[in-house]
């Protein structure tokens, strides 16, 4: 091994001390343990008086020292214990300490004599290292004198001493090494799970927001579902990756909890959102129970709690097909400044057997997995779920009856750092109600959650009651979907002090045009219905969808986006493109950089994960070098949402994230918050303002309309088009080389690329006989390749005779001026200095000075490509032409 062993790392200085003190009291020697270097790593045991008085000289502690290296030498050597006689004529004996082949430490023994000491020499050592003769010879008398047969006794001794010592310390250095490995090969799993994240969030990203955008369009209904599909198994996917990367950091003792001061009901709004999304079009009665009088602050982990709230309300709505699924959030006080959060998860669907009840909690385990065949998942949410509430020091539970349905509860114990009810009406005496609601479980919550709040709640036996009544001690009328349109109408007609409020299902519509009649989604609970006591809600605006939340559009807001991804940058500018803002797009940190240096946005998105300049150092760069920046909200574009994320992000200069791939409720809702409110214009409704596209641009073989429809503007359309016409001929090249090295897999990554980029210009054909060929490189059909490969071929070099008028300019030389030598080498000068800048602009810049010039015919063709090379971003191939036009002016 390359790395330095210590012993002293794997045996600790007391133990060793005490193994050598019990050798010299049993020989009688002196003895000491050192290093590898012989540097002493113990106290001397039972050292004599002549070595003592020997190190009382500085140069006689020096020969010593001395003495000790070579002795450690010597035992390195021969890798056995052996004796040497030392500077002063006394006998050492040493043996090594060996772990892993290499020598660590030594352990040494002597200070003793054979025979009489050499008088002279004594004497002459004496007056070397200036200490006292007589003395010294003294001293050298009483040294320990043992026999030849009594040292060779005592170097077995401690030679095995040390066997045993090695033994010792080696087990420890492979407890210590396998510690190493596991550390490492954690390590290698985190950043494997981080890099997953981000390689596959990615092209998520795409699959998804292309989705979003693919949806907005005017579909036929079958493709409209298959779209709809694609998003929906997206976001399927995306969840079990993040099942899969919180389980491992869990299991590896990565996962952290960040607890934080939080409003305890956005937990309930959070969960809703998602659950109601999830229950679509199943016929389920969404219940929300929630304590009004629950604490309006708490200090705790909001994220890891609502993750398992939203786990167990997910797994309710999964397995119930049909009936109820309800939260209920509570609370119990434990003294003055603690409470017990109390949730429970309660549905009518398949239940779980007593026999199942024991493989809940437990990794990649679904119960019943025949029964349950067709519901998607991991079997890591529950794992994660009990995991993290331990963690949280909390407790989670179930109680279930196979058919009937389970109820799944949990509870942590939380500080209180706001005492008040979360949800409070101001004024209770005016919370007098009466209403007729079909639905015994909406009505018996609804009854509850009013007189919770302080009011009172009656039940009207029928419509004709409602009318035949004057209602006048009443403020409030409640009603669902039992009631009639028009007879709801003619009730805030009718009773004009009453406020009507229409109960409906979450996924439905309505408006009326009454000004005391309000529509009401469920889940109705505490605190929508506090809302509407305190008149904190516009009549008609309760119960309005979740994208309508962000009715707005910004035409004077400037933003930035910065992500080095194209597809993202068209995802995003799409999804954000019905807000009508000024949207600029940086494909670099330093590009970035430079676009806030000569505008000032009002928002900036930045990629987390690009090349040279990441988004946490151009954020860094901001806020430390643009102090006119430090007000402006940065958002995280990431597809690293492992724990800890978003606080992390916070604590590096930005102001919150957006999970990739990004959804449009997501990048908008963000957008809500954090762009001035003076930009944000509300508006009626929110649909698509985007106007379906026509254009009179005709090409050859290309169906234009088709490729308007994906990419929406004649801009993007021709920019699309140049990308597709630059590199016909590599792309070629490239296929040709996998098909002529029999290199299937690259063959077949290479005609899927070209399938995608071909129907996105609207070359239909070419992408049909792409996508076959495809095909057949996935089954190694070998002749369907070699039957047509060649005509595909054809078909897509005919592209670059069809494209070429469009992006070859024409150069009249008879109308430029003849290149100087002096200009050349200026522009070559510059050229070179953005190269080594990595300018991608200044490069682009350049290119176009030296295109206003003519050249002779060896030039021009060096020129044309150098040109190519800049539009490639091929730096090397930029520097050797750049050197050969150079060699040109100097001759």
């Amino acid at each position: 091994m390359s790395e330095q062993i210590e012993l002293i790392k794997y045996i600790d200085t007391e133990k060793l001390q005490k193994i050598q003190d019990s050798f010299s009291a049993l020989l009688g020697v002196g003895s000491s343990i050192s290093d590898a270097d012989g540097s002493a790593i113990t106290q001397h045991s039972a050292m004599c008086d002549f070595c003592k008085y020997t190190r009382v000289s500085v140069e006689g502690s020096k020969r010593c020292r001395q003495c000790d290296r070579e002795g450690a030498e010597l035992a390195m050597k021969e890798g056995r214990a052996v004796s040497y006689t030392c500077h002063a004529g006394l006998v050492d004996f040493v043996a090594p300490i060996i772990i892993e082949g290499k020598m660590v430490g030594c352990f040494s023994g002597g200070q003793v004599r054979i025979g009489e000491p050499d008088e002279e020499k004594v004497r002459k050592t004496a007056i070397d290292i200036g200490v006292n003769p007589d003395m010294y010879l003294a001293m050298a008398r009483k040294t320990n004198n043992i026999t030849e047969d009594r040292l060779q006794k005592a170097m077995n001794f401690i030679y095995e001493v040390t066997n045993t010592i090695s033994d010792m310390a080696y087990k420890q250095y492979q407890l210590e090494q396998a510690k190493v490995e596991v550390e490492y090969a954690a390590k290698l799993k985190s950043d494997f799970l981080a890099n997953m994240s981000h390689e596959i969030r990615t092209p998520m990203n795409g699959v998804i927001g292309m989705a979003e955008l693919a949806l907005r369009e005017e579909l036929p209904t079958g493709a409209r579902n298959y779209i709809n599909q694609i998003k929906i198994s997206g976001k399927t996917l995306l969840a079990i990756i993040n099942d899969i990367l919180d389980f491992s950091k869990i299991e590896s003792g990565k996962m952290e909890l960040l607890s934080d001061e939080y409003e305890p009901l956005s937990i309930a709004n959070d969960v809703t959102n998602v659950a109601l999304t999830r229950i679509g079009d199943k016929n389920i009665d969404f219940i929300l129970d929630v304590d009004a009088g629950l604490p309006a602050k708490l200090y705790g982990d909001n994220i890891r709690i609502t993750q398992v709230l939203m786990n167990l309300a997910n797994n309710a709505v999964k397995f119930t097909t049909a009936g109820r699924v309800k939260i209920e959030i509570g609370y119990e006080w434990l003294d003055e400044e603690n409470i017990d959060l109390k949730i429970s998860v309660q549905d009518t669907g398949v239940g779980i057997s007593e026999e199942d009840l024991k493989k809940l909690f437990q990794s990649f385990q679904q119960v019943n997995s025949k029964r349950n065949r067709e519901v998607e998942g991991t079997g890591l949410g529950l794992a994660i779920a009990k995991q993290l509430v331990g963690l949280m020091d909390g407790e989670i539970g179930v109680e279930s009856t196979l058919g009937e349905g389970s109820n799944f509860w949990f509870r942590i114990t939380h500080k209180v750092t706001k005492k008040e009810a979360g949800i409070i009406v101001h004024d209770k005496s005016e919370i007098r109600t009466i209403g007729l609601i079909g639905n015994p479980f909406v009505e018996m919550q609804l009854k509850k959650d009013i007189e919770r709040l302080g009011g009172t709640y009656e039940r009207m036996p029928s419509v004709k009651a409602i009318a035949e009544s004057g209602l006048k001690e009443y403020n409030y009328l409640f009603v669902d979907d039992t009631v009639k349109d028009g007879q709801i109408e003619s009730f805030a007609n009718l009773f004009g002090h009453l406020t009507v409020v229409d109960i409906i299902d979450f996924r439905n519509q309505k408006e009326f045009s009454q000004d005391n009649t309000v529509v009401m989604k469920k889940p109705v609970y505490a605190l929508n219905l506090a809302n509407l006591f305190n008149h904190s809600l516009d009549i008609q605006v309760v119960g309005k969808n979740q994208d309508e939340d962000f009715m707005f559009i910004a035409p004077k807001a400037h933003i930035l986006i910065v992500d080095d991804n194209a597809v993202n940058l068209t995802v995003a500018t799409g999804l954000l493109k019905p807000l009508k803002m000024q949207i600029d797009s940086a494909f670099s940190g330093k590009d970035a950089l430079e676009k806030i240096s000569l505008k000032k946005y009002d928002l900036i998105f930045m990629d987390h994960m690009m090349p040279e300049l990441d988004g946490v150092e151009t954020t860094h760069i901001i806020r430390r070098m643009h102090p006119d920046y430090n007000d402006v909200p940065i958002i995280a574009l990431t597809a690293n949402v492992v724990s800890g994320a978003r606080e992390m992000f916070i604590n590096e200069g930005m102001n919150d994230i957006v999970a990739k791939p990004i959804e449009i409720k997501a990048i908008v809702s963000k957008l809500h918050n954090w762009l001035p409110h003076e930009k944000q214009i509300r508006v009626a409704t929110l649909k698509d303002n985007s106007e379906v596209q026509t254009t009179d641009i005709k090409i050859e073989g290309l169906d234009i309309n088709y490729a308007l429809g994906l990419l929406g503007s004649e801009e993007l359309l021709m920019s699309v088009l140049k990308d597709y016409y630059r590199v016909i001929e590599k792309k070629i090249e490239v296929i040709q080389n996998a098909y002529d090295n029999n290199d299937w897999g690259n063959y077949t990554i290479e005609v899927h690329a070209l399938k995608s980029a071909s129907k996105q210009i609207g070359a239909l054909e070419l992408s049909d006989m792409a996508a076959e060929m495809e095909k057949a490189g996935n089954a190694r059909d070998t002749g369907a390749i070699r039957k047509k490969t060649a005509a595909m071929l054809q078909k897509y070099l005919s592209y670059k005779d069809i494209l070429q008028p469009m992006f070859i300019e024409q150069e009249d030389k008879s109308k430029k001026e003849p290149i100087q030598d002096d200009v050349l080498r200026e522009l070559l000068e510059m050229l070179t200095e953005a190269m080594g800048n990595l300018d991608m602009d200044e490069m682009d810049r350049i290119a176009k000075a030296l295109k206003k010039y003519a050249y002779d015919e060896y030039r021009n063709e060096m020129i044309k490509c150098l040109y190519k090379a800049i539009e490639d971003i091929d730096i090397d191939t930029c520097e050797q032409l750049v050197e050969e036009l150079r060699n040109t002016i100097e001759g």
